[in-house]
């Protein structure tokens, strides 16, 4: 594309309005992209963040977005609704980044894959992970070998859930409702990082429940309503990649906090670990050279920016934001990369997602049928 990219947000909710209207009114100002236009169905909303961020169109209806002139729709509409917008989008030939879960079912994705492919439309899908030089380090490394063969692998999806996050300003009740809930919410970002590093998920195992049914919002325009939990809270899930390769996950509502890892990585010959705090370097690795005896944690020289660790003010924990995604996508409407967030990766991260559901609910192990793949990093 040779003029700046016309993008249209779809949502106006907490993540929209704490998240990606900051950052993206960031990259019009920077010149990256044309922030056009927002909407949302809830009154006042759309117009209100509109004025906030000098964007010059707001709707109060999805479908007025799609007939506007924009090029991009950025889908941050409740995750129960995903599907429905961003095939709306592919309908109106407008390219689509939309949050995470791509849908609810297989059935809703495979028809945005196969509609986007036919309308030749570009659809990426959250988490942006991928984008992060940290995390495409690691897959590097475990590709190349670095640690040997990855034995096994774990990662930590847990919080105390919207209702007890202190800058939750929204309602927080769809979260805990059929659709919701930690797995969709959490736990597809390390399973879209394992799947990208390990290769597609063979099989897995889990367990599920409600483990705290009644909850009290803390925060917000809900403070002190009073919710009952329809979705798991607490889930926990064993993934097969064959060759007896495993990765264990958490995802739920349970952690107010913790001081272990986000993740990692467990080889042969070394441990990748990321990091989760602030206080510590967001990568590093353990070595062991056997011939020199040598062993110990290092923290590599080069990966953020000429940085691994590049220093971080207290009021702003982390260098990436989730509008990274936002911007890799514009790099591939432009033709500056190929697309590492792809539908058809998001596809098999919601079929293994719908396999940890299904597993926890029957007791048996199920099988993972789709693959996918990605270019190299």
């Amino acid at each position: 594309m040779k003029t700046k990219v016309k993008v249209g947000v779809a949502g106006c909710g907490d993540v929209s309005r704490n998240t990606y209207l900051p950052n993206l009114a960031r990259l019009h100002q920077q010149g990256r992209l044309d922030l056009a236009a927002v909407a949302d169905i809830v009154a006042g909303r759309a117009a209100t963040l509109a004025q906030q961020y000098r964007i010059p169109t707001a709707f109060t209806e999805f479908e007025q977005l799609l007939e506007a002139d924009v090029d991009l729709v950025v889908n941050l509409t409740p995750m129960q609704v995903h599907a429905d917008v961003t095939l709306a989008a592919i309908k109106a030939g407008k390219h689509v980044y939309t949050e995470k879960p791509i849908a609810t079912d297989l059935d809703k994705a495979g028809e945005i894959i196969a509609n986007a492919r036919e309308a030749g439309i570009t659809v990426a899908a959250a988490p942006a992970l991928l984008t992060h030089p940290d995390i495409q380090q690691v897959i590097r490394w475990i590709q190349g070998d670095l640690i040997g063969k990855v034995c096994f692998a774990r990662a930590r999806a847990s919080n105390p859930g919207p209702d007890r996050i202190t800058d939750f300003k929204t309602d927080p009740t769809r979260y805990h409702q059929q659709g919701g809930g930690p797995l969709f919410d959490l736990g597809i970002y390390p399973v879209h990082v394992l799947t990208a590093a390990l290769g597609p998920v063979q099989r897995v195992t889990a367990f599920s429940g409600i483990a705290l049914p009644h909850r009290v919002v803390r925060a917000g325009e809900a403070r002190g309503k009073e919710i009952h939990t329809d979705v798991d809270d607490n889930v926990h899930m064993v993934l097969d990649f064959g060759n007896a390769i495993f990765a264990t996950i958490d995802a739920t509502y349970c952690v107010l906090s913790s001081k272990g890892p986000r993740m990692e990585f467990y080889g042969e010959t070394g441990v990748i670990n990321l990091a989760s705090t602030v206080e510590e370097p967001p990568l590093e690795v353990f070595r062991v050279d056997y011939e020199h005896e040598l062993r110990g944690w290092v923290t590599p020289e080069k990966v953020y920016r000429g940085r691994v660790n590049p220093p971080r003010p207290q009021n702003q924990p982390h260098p990436y934001t989730l509008v990274d995604g936002v911007e890799h996508m514009i790099d591939v409407l432009e033709g500056k990369c190929c697309l590492l967030l792809t539908a058809e990766h998001a596809r098999h991260v919601l079929e293994v997602l719908l396999a940890v559901q299904e597993s926890a609910s029957t007791g048996r192990a199920v099988t993972v049928q789709s693959e996918f793949s990605i270019p190299a990093l």
